[in-house]
């Protein structure tokens, strides 16, 4: 890639000599069709830019001229139908010769109307400015506020000043206003008023509410409750609305009586029971129905979404609170089917998104069946009635409708959780510890204490949940894994013994890691674990279930070629816990399973694929440790075995995790030992690894020939430099040596003894001056960290992007070492 004049790269701006194929700074290809389409690319941007700041400094200029041509000329020059002066862009228009034409055109410009014609400041234009508001918008709020004061104020006659009139006069005014309010209508809309008409239909409306108000007011209320009277005015005036509104051919008089003919039955029943009030919402979904299949209004879908879906929000959950009360739960039931059967019809009817009134007519028609069936059944099998039901709707039902039955089925059988997180969590805890109980116990009787104690209905429950999953499902693993916590369930659900369940959970595992397919191995894999927490509880059954955990874990290993690698890890890990098992049943001392977990972590190290296993039982062993001299011995057990692992080409990189433990051991020796002076250990060691690393690695990675070495002295002083602050010796010593291995680093160009050199530099750098720096800021006002600390933060806000490039070239010379 080639530039006129400095070139720099695209992406860090660093400056470029010649024609490198890499950027020397961050490494970005130079070279290539996609660096040289870049490339044309930033030549084009670098032109448009160009041309666009010359555009605006002429722009500028001609504005500058413009405005002090209009300082000149009298203010009233080009009034009084006076001819303006065009020497603006329609005089450059006009005085544009011939071919100009096409030339403006390829620059974009549009040429064929002045840019000043649409009304824009210092030209003139034909068009008016843009009104905020349309004439239609004007009139309907104009409408809209007239028809509101003129309800208020009838509304503030009929309270107020209706006592003052006598009872003709009531009935003349009662009877005027609301004549003539329905009958002006008629002759707005034949002068083509029709917004108007709108209005003042919305007002008689309005009147006739008030008129019922009224007359309740004078004559009925002595003698009727206003609630049903209420109900009855609200369901009158909208059927008189709407026949209204199909008479005089009015839009809105139609969907505003859909809309009050949601209100009449729920406010006849509001001081009724709350099964009065869901049967109210539902009949009411019933009368959105026929209006919605025979008028298809949008208003009554909306109705019907509502009215429905409150109803059965309020009959589902009162008829599962109801268990003891066969008569409401038969009412809620009632409720319910004709909910279904509402939904079941629009489900028939739709054309749109029919799978909402499908997924509401089963969850309906489940629970229709479930609430009087609840209440006959005893307690504890509840938990199936509502599964049981989907099921049934699953076998009649076809489509998307059965899907949807099995979808209500698995969602209302989500109560099983319960009791099956209890098997599988096993007896620990619920009364039980480890190796303290004995074989002669039922299963049963190991969880009796649990908050959830698994019965025969969860055990059906789970059966017909598998045989649904294997009927329906292509993936049979799933349908095996709910048949397997079924089988799981019988033992503690009959109490037998114990030892009976630790077979069928070692028979579950082996039998599932017979399937050769790797789905089925990894369930088997899970049944294992819930065998090894059952067996936690008896010091026989731990030993046989890791024992055979492990030997089932290696026969899949053999026999299964996509499951071999996890397979022969999970069998060492069992291995492992076997040999623990093993060494505390035989009475030996705890302090030394560190070495019986690293012991079978060696004998598994060497063979292929068990790396991963090997490396658990290694982290387990350090973890278990009891000492800081245990720790190191373990730690160098460990190194050991991970360079025997190293000494495989495939697996060299695992040399690097070797050399740190073996570290980790000796700097765990020196201070458990209290050792000082750790120097006088270590740059010995330190000093023949760098003269092997010298010697056997010349061209390779500098940390694979100078970390070990480095590594050995450097951080061990530094450890005991922060942990034994007092003296000078020692951080004079250590920052001198770090000075000089940067030094040798940065002129050799080697990354290991660089980075490690100005590592340890950097930190007893900050070692030495933390004191003077607390000094510093107990003495200063407490206000100046926090300026110092905003002042920064502005810096490298404003420096970003700078700072982002430094970074990255910092980040490519490292790399760019050996």
């Amino acid at each position: 890639m080639h530039s006129a004049g400095s070139p720099a790269c695209p992406d860090c701006g660093a400056p470029i000599d010649g024609s490198p194929r890499r950027c020397p700074a961050c490494e970005l290809p130079l070279h290539g069709p996609i660096a040289a389409e870049l490339w044309q690319l930033d030549l084009a941007l670098n032109d448009l830019r160009g041309r666009e700041a010359r555009l605006l400094g002429r722009r500028a200029e001609l504005l500058t001229a413009l405005r002090a041509a209009g300082e000149h000329q009298p203010t009233g020059a080009w009034a009084g139908g006076a001819q303006a002066p065009t020497s603006g862009p329609a005089q450059a228009e006009e005085d544009r010769p011939a071919g100009a034409q096409g030339r403006a055109d390829q620059h974009g410009m549009p040429l064929g109307r002045p840019v000043g014609a649409q009304g824009q400041p210092g030209f003139h234009g034909d068009v008016a400015p843009q009104r905020e508001m349309s004439p239609s918008a004007v009139r309907n709020l104009l409408l809209g506020l007239g028809g509101l004061l003129l309800v208020v104020a009838a509304f503030v006659f009929t309270i107020v000043s209706w006592g003052s009139v006598g009872i003709g006069g009531r009935a003349a005014i009662l009877a005027g206003f609301t004549a003539l309010t329905f009958a002006a209508p008629f002759l707005l809309v034949r002068r083509n008023l029709k917004a108007t008409a709108e209005t003042v239909a919305i007002l008689g409306l309005a009147l006739f509410l008030l008129d019922g108000y009224a007359a309740y007011q004078v004559w009925f209320e002595p003698r009727v409750d206003s609630l049903p009277y209420t109900a009855v005015l609200i369901a009158l005036a909208a059927g008189v609305f709407a026949l209204y509104g199909g008479y005089a051919r009015l839009s809105l008089p139609v969907p505003i009586a859909i809309g009050l003919a949601q209100f009449p039955l729920i406010v006849f029943i509001a001081d009724e029971t709350v099964a009065h009030a869901a049967a109210a919402l539902i009949l009411t979904a019933a009368f959105d129905v026929a209006v919605w299949t025979w008028a298809r209004r949008k208003v009554a879908l909306v109705g019907l979404i509502a009215t429905w879906a409150i109803g059965v929000y309020i009959a589902l959950f009162q008829s599962m609170a109801y268990l003891d009360d066969l008569a409401k739960a038969v009412a809620y039931a009632v409720i319910l089917a004709v909910a279904a059967a509402e939904a079941g019809f629009m489900a028939r009817r739709a054309k749109k998104f029919p799978l909402v009134p499908i997924v509401g007519g089963v969850v309906a028609g489940v629970f229709a069946v479930r609430a009087p069936v609840a209440v006959v059944v005893p307690f504890a099998w509840v938990v199936l009635v509502a599964p049981v039901a989907a099921g049934v709707f699953a076998l009649v039902l076809r489509g998307r409708a059965r899907t949807t039955a099995l979808v209500v089925g698995a969602v209302t059988s989500i109560g099983v959780l319960a009791p099956v997180l209890i098997v599988l969590r096993g007896p620990l805890d619920w009364g039980h510890g480890v190796w303290s109980a004995s074989w002669g116990a039922g299963a049963g009787d190991y969880l009796s204490r649990s908050p959830w104690v698994p019965g025969v209905p969860d055990l059906l429950l789970l059966v017909l949940i598998a045989a649904a999953l294997a009927l329906t499902v292509k993936q049979k693993v799933v349908a095996v894994l709910v048949g397997a916590l079924a089988v799981a369930f019988v033992p503690p659900v009959f109490d037998l013994p114990y030892p009976v369940m630790i077979v069928v959970l070692l028979a579950l595992t082996a039998g599932i890691a017979a399937v050769p397919q790797p789905a089925f191995a990894r369930l088997a894999l899970g049944v294992s674990v819930v065998a090894v927490v059952w067996g936690l509880v008896s010091e026989t059954a731990t030993l046989v279930v890791l024992a055979a955990s492990a030997l089932i874990a290696a026969g899949v290993a053999y026999r299964t070629e996509k499951s071999r690698t996890w397979a022969a890890n999970v069998g060492v890990v069992y291995a492992g816990g076997f040999a623990v098992a093993a060494w505390l049943a035989a009475d030996l001392q705890p302090r030394f399973l560190t070495f019986v977990l690293l012991a079978v972590a060696a004998a598994a190290a060497p063979w292929r694929r068990t790396e991963i296993g090997a490396g658990v039982l290694g982290v387990a062993g350090l973890a278990v440790v009891h000492d800081l001299r245990m720790f190191s011995l373990a730690a160098a057990a460990a190194g050991v075995i991970a360079a025997g692992v190293a000494l495989r080409k495939e697996r060299g990189k695992v040399g690097y995790l070797a050399t740190a433990l073996l570290l980790t051991a000796s700097w765990a020796r020196l201070y458990a030992e209290d050792v000082t002076l750790v120097e006088a250990y270590t740059a010995p060691f330190s000093a023949v690894l760098l003269v092997f690393g010298w010697w056997k690695a010349r061209t390779g990675s500098s940390w694979r020939a100078y970390g070990a070495g480095l590594t050995f002295t450097l951080l061990p002083s530094l450890f005991v430099l922060y942990d034994q602050p007092e003296g000078w010796a020692r951080p004079l010593a250590l920052g001198i040596a770090a000075l000089g291995v940067l030094v040798v680093g940065a002129l050799r160009r080697l990354q290991a003894p660089a980075v490690l050199g100005g590592f340890t530099l950097a930190a007893v750098t900050v070692h030495e001056i933390a004191p003077w720096v607390a000094d510093l800021v107990l003495l200063v006002p407490r206000w100046v960290p926090m300026a110092v600390g905003g002042l920064l933060l502005l810096l490298v806000g404003a420096t970003y992007e700078s700072r982002i490039r430094d970074v990255k070239r910092v980040g490519a010379a490292i790399r760019g070492l050996r």
